[in-house]
């Protein structure tokens, strides 16, 4: 009976440790499943830095580009400011030879940009409400029927904001 019960001991213990070691492993695998989201998530947030980093520098380049384009255009004899005209002179090979010639194709881009305001009328009349609305219909005679039709609603609804607009 005692070899019995050690037979049955011995297998449950073993049963115990094959189970343990397979959760191990499959503890060791989502580990690694989890560090190898982890290194794609910084590469991702690294490549977007990265990219929004060039975006920024393209845009200042832009930026700087189109005040010197403006700057050029408030000018009235059309010529090229004095600073990049003295890096010319000292001899800076890095500028092209045809870059004059695109500074001035680029202003007919925007031919009438001198002519052209941003204004914002602030004096615009606040959109009515739709219990305003409704009341000034009803005002000038129209019925809840017709209010409902025009102001696409219900007719019970149109009474509730016509009651409480009265009190």
């Amino acid at each position: 009976m005692l070899a019995f019960l050690l037979t049955i001991s011995f297998l449950l213990h073993a049963l115990s440790l094959w189970i343990i070691i397979l959760l191990y492993l499959r503890l060791a695998k989502v580990k690694e499943v989890e560090k190898q989201h982890r290194q794609m998530t910084e590469e991702m947030e690294q490549t977007f830095s990265t990219y929004l980093l060039e975006w920024k520098e393209e845009n200042e380049r832009f930026l700087a580009e189109l005040a010197a384009i403006l700057s050029n255009r408030s000018r009235p004899d059309h010529s090229p400011p004095a600073d990049s005209a003295k890096t010319r002179a000292e001899g800076n090979e890095t500028a092209a030879p045809n870059e004059e010639t695109e500074t001035e194709a680029l202003p007919s881009y925007f031919p009438n940009i001198d002519e052209i305001k941003d204004i914002i009328d602030i004096r615009q009349q606040p959109a009515l409400s739709l219990a305003d609305h409704a009341w000034q219909l009803y005002e000038q005679g129209k019925t809840i029927e017709e209010i409902a039709k025009i102001l696409h609603k219900g007719k019970t609804e149109i009474e509730l904001l016509l009651k409480f607009h009265q009190k």
